[in-house]
């Protein structure tokens, strides 16, 4: 008799416990896991991805679930033990000894069925979120609807004294207050992927793919008086000049516009803006970016000159430049919004030649690898020499055409899917033999 009792109640413990268990490693894996991460997951086809991503699609109902089977497992569990001391005992038991077998119900279970798991899904909550999710979503699918059930009643009297209706007791804190509809949160969902793309391009690129580039540079020379450094913040909107001595291959230091407010105030600036330039920031062309906005961050700088190998000046990068690489483009009062691209219809488009190689590859599905970083320089080093302004190449089934060129600096440039340009080549052979 002892036996079977022994063998019910160890039998009961790790039934509760395991169910308990799938519950807890799903509900920690969905709250450490991005929604963009799991959809990941779904796109690759792994294994387990189908029902862990519908968990975090509406993780209240898998709370809803893993509540009530709580409250079922601890009852359960301490009353199968309360039982097996009561079967075990000849004498009439004393209470503290009911009290302890319960206690010691409530452990076994919060030790097995939410300690453990938890921890597990932790350290690696996609590895055990994909292998709990399918038996989860099982369970969720029977016990939600109860769970839903058993607290409406409390939901409604609940409603009658919260300042705003109270419409599901296990809404967590995700999905409380942004209930939107199914196009916003397509919407939200493509930008929060979008940004984590955009994350991970961001460790993966050096300054010369973020810099101004040396032709865009505006500066002055430290011989310029502080009139001339006035007006030219004045007409750029700069709020810092690098400063250089006799070419830009020779920065003595960057000029600061706040520098410039006490002298001109009390009228004791010095006849060239040299002396008041502070010294410059070099970075190398080749250092990541990740690393330079470490630095920058600890230096309390917000502009570094970027060196090219022989000792130059290739460009200058702020933070500026470092989070657009992230979040996108970020105007001010003073910048032109000038497109990088611009849509012509049927396909076609006009970019701008600084358009980093990688954005056109994406924008045209082209697998475009070069030494250039800029369209612009895609299409000098593909012809070999500087282009003038309406010649044409093609490469892997795109026409480019030399649109606009400023002295030896390409400018913009028109594209043409092959299938547009075969089409209009179709049309005027038809033409001319008509």
């Amino acid at each position: 008799m002892i036996a079977v009792t022994l063998l019910v109640v160890v039998a009961t413990l790790i039934a509760l416990a395991a169910v308990m268990a799938v519950l807890s490693a799903s509900e920690a894996s969905v709250r450490l896991l991005s929604r963009s991460r799991t959809r990941r997951l779904l796109d690759a086809e792994v294994k387990g991805a189908v029902s862990l991503d519908r968990l975090a699609e509406r993780p209240s109902r898998l709370a809803a679930a893993a509540a009530l089977w709580r409250a079922v497992s601890y009852s359960v569990g301490s009353g199968v033990l309360c039982w097996a001391v009561l079967a075990g005992l000849e004498v009439k038991p004393q209470l503290w000894v009911v009290l302890a077998a319960a206690a010691g119900g409530v452990v076994v279970l919060f030790a097995l069925g939410e300690t453990l798991p938890r921890t597990l899904a932790v350290q690696n909550p996609e590895r055990v979120g994909l292998a709990a999710a399918p038996w989860a979503s099982r369970v969720t699918t029977l016990l939600a609807p109860i769970g839903r059930f058993f607290a409406a009643g409390w939901v409604g009297i609940a409603s009658l004294v919260a300042d705003e209706p109270v419409t599901d007791s296990w809404l967590t804190g995700d999905e409380y207050g942004t209930e939107f509809p199914a196009d916003e949160s397509a919407e939200r969902e493509g930008a929060e992927e979008a940004f984590i793309d955009a994350v991970v391009d961001f460790a993966t690129k050096i300054v010369r793919e973020v810099m101004v580039p040396r032709t865009d540079m505006v500066c002055l020379e430290d011989v310029s008086s502080v009139q001339d450094a006035v007006e030219v913040i004045a007409r750029t909107g700069m709020s810092r000049l690098p400063v250089y001595h006799d070419t830009l291959d020779d920065i003595r230091g960057v000029l600061f516009a706040k520098d410039l407010l006490p002298c001109v105030g009390s009228g004791s600036c010095p006849a060239e803006v040299g002396p008041i330039a502070r010294q410059a920031y070099f970075v190398p062309e080749t250092k990541p970016v990740d690393e330079l906005l470490v630095e920058m961050r600890q230096r309390k700088t917000h502009m570094a000159l970027v060196a090219d190998e022989y000792g130059g000046t290739a460009g200058l990068v702020t933070i500026e430049d470092l989070l657009e690489e992230i979040v996108g483009e970020i105007f001010d009062e003073y910048d032109r919004a000038e497109p990088m691209v611009t849509e012509l219809g049927d396909g076609e488009l006009l970019l701008d030649a600084r358009l980093p190689i990688d954005d056109f590859n994406d924008l045209l599905g082209t697998d475009i690898e070069l030494e250039a970083d800029s369209i612009g320089g895609l299409f000098v080093e593909l012809a070999g020499h500087i282009p003038q302004p309406g010649e044409e190449l093609e490469v892997e089934g795109v026409r480019i055409t030399v649109r606009d060129v400023d002295g030896t600096r390409v400018r913009r440039l028109h594209v043409r899917p092959r299938a547009e340009a075969d089409k209009e080549s179709e049309d005027a052979e038809a033409h001319n033999g008509g």
